[in-house]
């Protein structure tokens, strides 16, 4: 069973937990009855304490599993991506002027290892772009901003071999939806 649908199930016990706990509050309206405030008081304190902990439980179950390698993990493998309209450009060396990134946008892709932490260090020559990367079915895996004189990392793990496109998910000018790229994991 995945964390999503762990998830869910927990989501939607919790969800009737609290509908019928609104339906027997509604129902307790009906008649008349002298308010004891000292015992409000504790039954309030123990839902707090009561949902503090199923809180903190799901936040432990949920957070070892997040997608994203740990930082001190050393990528082995670096990925140099420069947008610019309305192409990326992916190297394994960095891209520094444009006949650099002319030459990689308009070469074959970039093969990636299956397997292999990879980091993608992304930026952008011209103007904000949104770097996304999908899968062969068209599912996004990732993305992150390629930006003009700014760096952002993004690190992936791609196990399954195939070509991964490349998207923009930004609107940068005219020829936006044109603005694609690839890579293939091998």
């Amino acid at each position: 069973m995945t964390v999503q649908l762990k998830a869910l199930y927990l989501f939607l016990a919790i969800a009737a937990l609290l509908i019928l706990v609104f339906a027997l509050a509604a129902l307790s309206t009906t008649s008349s009855i002298p308010a004891n405030a000292s015992a409000a008081s504790r039954l309030r304190k123990s839902f707090a304490i009561l949902l503090g902990l199923v809180l903190l439980a799901a936040l432990g179950l949920t957070l070892p599993n997040t997608p994203y390698p740990r930082q001190a993990d050393v990528p082995e493998k670096v990925v140099f991506v420069v947008a610019k309209q309305f192409a990326f450009g992916l190297s394994e060396t960095p891209i520094t002027t444009e006949e650099q990134w002319e030459a990689v946008s308009s070469s074959a892709p970039l093969e990636i290892p299956a397997g292999a932490l990879v980091e993608f260090r992304v930026t952008s020559f011209d103007v904000n772009h949104g770097f996304g990367v999908y899968t062969a079915g068209g599912r996004l895996l990732a993305q992150t901003q390629a930006m003009p004189g700014y760096v952002n990392r993004l690190r992936l793990r791609l196990d399954r071999p195939g070509k991964y496109p490349v998207l923009c998910l930004e609107l940068c000018g005219m020829q936006h939806h044109e603005m694609r790229g690839a890579f293939v994991v091998r």
